[in-house]
């Protein structure tokens, strides 16, 4: 079987990069394709094997070599658009199209799920992370009418390493993953940069790492220019954010989905309650994790430690006991081809 897997953004490149060596090691072809990226990124991953826009591709001749395809995109909005195009395009030509598959790569609960779903209903098989996903999904879609075509569903566990790339540092280390929009409240994330930056300042033994989760330009400022900022808080480079998950003591965040790597590989997680449990802040999916503190909960940096680690049987359901995600995805994929078989 040939995959072309296509992405466009840092997350979804890695984890198309991560799915490809496990398929090829299988036994499996693999091609990786994507847009380019832009400004710095968290992530140091190789570019796609084929760097293209998006609207180019479904013309592209090397889509007549594949059997399957995988659509990771950070809008799903743009999937149905690419299947419109490709599907189209197969028909016009008198060929077959390729197998279709897709999914979030991040663990999403209730409404967020189900209307990721929506924008996927045109693809052959739908990807999850957890059995909680999919059972939630079956839930909510068991009196959907048939003619929307509802895709199977599997669970293929999480979108980054099993391993983590290194051991916690003997110097305690706090990883700080700042989101670009969230907190969504006027002024929050500035004053949760403050707090970190206090924290710092009492706790002269520690580092805190201050690590964006997404892109980001080179004039563009993190911390609060009213806060001189102490020399054990550091502003991570750009490529750090693996080594950065692996190598720390805690990891602090309100809701970035990377802060399930920290739990997976055992550092101490700390999601940021102060905002709530709410869709705006993407925190309903953390809900039962078992790791939710108020900052002013946390006295110093020190406190930490005597913090709880995530609920395993949660982290479970969300994907973290599923090690064999791209086996998962063959098996369903070859009962998929040999049923449209004529």
């Amino acid at each position: 079987m040939t995959f072309l897997l296509i992405s466009d953004g840092g997350m979804e490149h890695s984890a198309c990069l991560l799915m490809a060596e496990a398929l090829e090691h299988q036994g499996q072809r693999c091609i990786t394709a994507g847009t380019p990226l832009l400004g710095h990124q968290p992530l140091d991953t190789p570019a796609p094997q084929l760097t293209i826009e998006l609207a180019q591709l479904p013309a592209h001749p090397l889509l007549e070599q594949v059997s399957a395809i995988g659509l990771f995109l950070q809008n799903p909005e743009q999937i149905q658009y690419f299947i419109k195009a490709y599907q189209g395009l197969c028909s016009a030509r008198g060929r077959p199209a390729a197998t279709l598959f897709s999914g979030p790569l991040v663990p999403l609960v209730g409404d967020a799920l189900i209307r990721d779903l929506s924008l996927r209903l045109g693809c052959d098989l739908l990807l999850v992370s957890g059995e909680n996903q999919r059972r939630q999904l079956q839930s909510l879609t068991f009196n959907w009418p048939k003619s929307l075509c509802i895709p199977p569903v599997i669970s293929t566990g999480f979108w980054f390493p099993q391993a983590a790339p290194c051991a916690p540092t003997q110097q305690p280390l706090l990883l700080a993953l700042i989101q670009e929009q969230i907190p969504t409240h006027m002024g929050a994330r500035d004053q949760l940069l403050r707090q970190l930056n206090s924290w710092a300042r009492q706790r002269p033994n520690w580092t805190v790492m201050v690590q964006r989760d997404h892109s980001w330009s080179a004039t563009t400022t993190l911390m609060p220019s009213d806060a001189p900022l102490t020399d054990n808080l550091v502003e991570a480079a750009p490529g750090q954010l693996l080594p950065l998950l692996g190598a720390c003591t805690a990891c602090l965040t309100v809701s970035s989905p990377w802060s399930l790597a920290a739990m997976v590989w055992g550092r101490i997680p700390i999601i940021v309650g102060d905002y709530g449990i709410h869709d705006e802040q993407n925190t309903t999916g953390f809900f039962g994790c078992g790791a939710m503190h108020r900052l002013r909960s946390i006295p110093h940096l020190d406190a930490i430690r005597e913090l709880p680690m995530a609920n395993q049987a949660w982290l479970d359901e969300m994907g973290a006991d599923i090690t064999d995600g791209p086996m998962r995805l063959l098996t369903a994929l070859s009962e998929l081809i040999l049923r449209d078989e004529p």
